[in-house]
């Protein structure tokens, strides 16, 4: 068994034994922004707020969801085990 296969077979290990909220992190995360701007916005706009107020507050909720997504620790997918494994398999051969 050649190092490359090893590598795999470890990824697809981790893999297996991962939560699945771990592989999906980030999609998670992004859905949690999502809707808690949505909830924001259903809610401010039955409220008399300011619309800038409203865009601000927004704007605010997208902006901690990016460095949410930035700061979430992915976990190992299976694109990237698949990716990995075709990339050294071409450049080996």
């Amino acid at each position: 068994m050649s190092a490359d296969e090893v590598l795999v077979d470890v990824l697809r290990a981790k893999l297996d034994a991962q939560p699945w909220y771990r592989t999906y992190a980030n999609t998670v995360t992004t859905l949690v922004t999502l809707a808690v701007n949505a909830l924001w916005l259903l809610v401010s706009l039955g409220v008399d707020v300011d619309p800038t107020v409203i865009g601000g507050v927004a704007a605010a909720i997208q902006a901690l969801g990016v460095v949410g997504v930035k700061l979430t620790p992915n976990g190992v997918t299976r694109r990237q085990i698949d990716d990995l494994d075709a990339y050294v398999g071409r450049h080996r051969a």
